[in-house]
């Protein structure tokens, strides 16, 4: 069964909002594979119900800030705060990495980046992570702004700096300095209020790996760091 009809058996919000026509694209690769799937926000578990129907062999771990008063079968639910390493680090202890990772928790700014930053290297290659409801990002209560779309440290701007990192072997600025994602992000697709990120190794082809800069060069370099020629 795909993974819309699984869908409309459950009243999952991911059905109102249109994620699930998402999800069928970009899971379907991994529906029959043995994989560890970990859900951030578990609600009242119609989401966890889809992917235990349509993920047959995989481990699934869901977990919440909440405690929660249901169990089902096959589906291991923690209680926990998302942004506390401690219990991540718990998480991790047992299940070593995953292969999907979506975060539909608090959405917080602060909570997604922490998160993120956090279990993003315990993601396998090939692995996706998942970000919904990015739309929180333009709500001030949630860490964004309506106004200052730049705003610094909210949850999109934080997403659209990762792009960065797919590129980064063509950066050329001086005192460049390699991030822990740089080389690491195969691809960031965004549809309206979700962001889909795909682990890689980059090829590692470098901006001017074969051509050396004259002095001038090199001093134009610099002066333009700092007054941005």
């Amino acid at each position: 069964m795909k993974l819309i009809e699984i869908g409309k058996k459950y009243p999952s919000s991911k059905n109102i909002s249109g994620f699930i026509e998402l999800y069928q694209k970009y899971f379907s690769g991994y529906k029959d594979k043995k994989i560890n799937l970990l859900e951030i926000g578990v609600d009242n578990g119609d989401s966890l119900r889809i992917w235990r129907e349509y993920f047959i062999n995989a481990n699934i771990c869901g977990i919440d800030i909440n405690k929660n008063n249901f169990t089902i079968n096959d589906v291991e639910i923690l209680t926990g705060d998302q942004s506390d390493y401690k219990f991540l680090q718990s998480i991790i202890d047992k299940y070593k990495n995953f292969d999907i990772i979506i975060d539909d928790g608090s959405h917080q700014s602060k909570h997604i980046i922490t998160s993120f930053k956090f279990l993003f290297p315990y993601l396998n290659n090939s692995g996706i992570y998942v970000i919904e409801d990015l739309q929180t990002s333009y709500i001030p209560r949630y860490g964004g702004s309506r106004i200052n779309l730049n705003k610094k440290n909210s949850s999109m701007n934080f997403v659209k700096s990762l792009s960065d990192s797919i590129n980064y072997e063509k950066n050329d600025k001086p005192f460049f300095k390699k991030n822990n994602f740089d080389g690491k992000i195969k691809s960031i697709y965004f549809h309206q209020n979700i962001a889909f990120i795909s682990k890689g190794e980059s090829t590692n082809y470098f901006y001017n790996q074969n051509n050396k800069l004259s002095i001038s060069d090199k001093i134009k370099k610099i002066i333009s760091y700092f007054f941005k020629f």
